[in-house]
């Protein structure tokens, strides 16, 4: 519900707040701005078939989203205190505090919502494209390994779930001497 109400006249507090809140979402950007450097850097790293570097990416990247949590509580702590501010619901959108601001910090929070909005959309992206290429490379690496099971396996029987079936290991020899 995006309120139509006049922007009222900035109180310092309330340009203070708005500057926090700006700062907050600023320092968010950065972040996801980490983590798709990390998703490029994944997505290299698979290719080149780099686990290792793609499993230590994958921290990194954890390290980010909890960066990005955390941001989160703060972005949320500090938009309703500037909800309240304004005479709006706690749990105001942040649409609806901008329309309160006045005019220079409403147009800088549109643009930073719209910035932010635009960088979590292009992660989600290349984040599920990553993902996607991970599975099906597991999968085939997975089907690699039963393959070669299969032609080491003496016995060729299958389990219940269509694999082979994995019993005692038997030791076989070739003399190529006699």
């Amino acid at each position: 519900m995006t309120s139509t109400a006049t922007p009222r006249p900035a109180s310092a507090a309330t340009r203070a707040d708005a500057t926090r809140l700006l700062e907050i979402l600023a320092r968010t950007d950065a972040a996801y701005r980490r983590i798709l450097a990390g998703i490029h850097a994944r997505r290299a790293a698979l290719r080149a078939a780099d686990f290792a570097r793609f499993a230590a990416l994958g921290k990194d990247e954890a390290r980010h989203a909890a960066e990005i949590a955390e941001l989160d509580r703060a972005r949320l702590a500090e938009s309703r205190q500037l909800a309240t501010r304004l005479a709006l619901a706690p749990e105001a959108p942040l649409a609806d505090i901008s329309a309160r601001l006045g005019e220079t910090d409403r147009a800088r929070l549109d643009a930073a919502r719209g910035a932010l909005r635009e960088l979590i959309l292009v992660v989600r992206k290349e984040s599920s494209v990553v993902r996607q290429a991970a599975e099906r490379l597991s999968a085939h690496m997975a089907g690699i390994l039963q393959s070669v099971h299969s032609a080491l396996a003496h016995a060729n029987v299958y389990s219940r779930g269509g694999r082979i079936a994995v019993g005692a290991n038997v030791i076989s020899s070739l003399d190529i001497r006699s």
